[in-house]
């Protein structure tokens, strides 16, 4: 069974290419083959290739791959992300865009039921064909690399932000926060690894840091070291406007990391406040957040191992896989080239 998956333009990087990589490699031995592109890469013997096309994000790329696969007679899967579900479904402008692509897809994926429920309301007809996945973690062993590898001093307390260098994001927002931590406690560091996405922030934030005597930007951190980074750390960071459900923070709660987070729906659906992570609503709260951090102990104790536990009792990646196996078995009447092992 041949699968292509079709990612917003500019992958590969982020969320979703990770996303995409891991049901890539989990479920090829169980004869599910997937091609994964970004929608300015693929072209049209790619489509007409595919037993199923599957879009990820329903604005940026499915609304545009719907018509194609309807004309094509082929089935059709969408994953909805969080600007999806946070921005675009609730504008005039932009929703009615998406309604074919809802309407068409077979089975229409989310990361949290919040996200489902929203889309519902909208869209009352999707209720039985729209799942809850949730992610697996499927993180590199890394290669050992130490704190002084990333250029991090031993007594420095490390905040990181994993992200692709785009407005939703906000790392700017994380800085001028950390900023004022920073003055209180000379000790923190502020580290930010991602693609460039939107070259105009990349060129603010260069400037911005250029001078900076506690962040720095470390640029696209290859992904075999990603666990490495994230143990070198003290703390991972969310700042993002909109969220869905952020791999970054699943990965670095997979390897017992404290997390601080923007509080809105896909990080709320995540972090239960003072059990595996702490959240906040403006600039004032991520300071006094992030300062509990640096200075008490106990609380990272806590946030650690409410976050690994929390990886553990909901993230399995044995599930997700024998999830989309059987999903997309059932949208089409072809059957995989071999046995199922999941």
């Amino acid at each position: 069974m041949n699968i292509l998956i079709v990612l917003p333009p500019g992958m590969p990087s982020g969320g979703n290419w990770t996303y995409s990589g891991r049901l890539q490699r989990g479920l090829e031995p169980n004869g599910i083959c997937i091609t994964r592109k970004a929608l300015d890469q693929v072209e049209a013997g790619d489509y007409e290739a595919a037993d199923i096309i599957h879009s990820y994000n329903a604005y940026i790329t499915g609304r545009h791959i719907a018509p194609i696969a309807k004309r094509l007679g082929k089935p059709f899967v969408l994953t909805m992300t969080g600007t999806d579900v946070n921005e675009h479904l609730i504008h005039p402008e932009s929703a009615p865009s998406m309604r074919e692509a809802v309407e068409y897809a077979a089975r229409i994926v989310f990361l949290t039921e919040n996200a489902r429920e929203r889309l519902t309301e909208m869209f009352p007809a999707t209720a039985l064909k729209s799942i809850v996945v949730n992610l697996g973690i499927d993180l590199p062993p890394g290669s050992g690399k130490t704190r002084a590898d990333f250029g991090i001093e031993e007594d420095a307390f490390v905040f990181l932000l994993v992200a692709g260098i785009r407005g939703v994001k906000r790392p700017l927002f994380a800085y001028e926060g950390l900023r004022r931590v920073h003055a209180v406690h000379p000790q923190v560091r502020f580290l930010i690894a991602g693609s460039v996405i939107d070259e105009g922030l990349f060129d603010e934030l260069q400037r911005t840091l250029e001078d900076s005597p506690f962040a720095s930007y470390l640029g696209e951190v290859p992904y075999d070291d990603i666990r490495d980074l994230y143990l070198a750390a003290d703390a991972a960071m969310n700042t993002s406007s909109s969220e869905g459900l952020s791999h970054a923070l699943l990965e670095a709660m997979s390897v017992g990391r404290p997390v601080l987070a923007t509080n809105v729906p896909g990080n709320r659906d995540l972090i239960e406040e003072d059990v595996n992570g702490l959240l906040f609503h403006d600039d004032d709260e991520l300071e006094v957040q992030a300062a509990r951090l640096v200075t008490d102990g106990s609380l990272r104790d806590r946030l650690s191992a409410g976050a690994t536990a929390t990886i553990e009792e909901n993230f399995s990646l044995r599930r997700e896989l024998k999830t989309f196996f059987e999903l997309y078995t059932s949208v089409t009447a072809l059957k995989p080239c071999t046995a199922a092992t999941l």
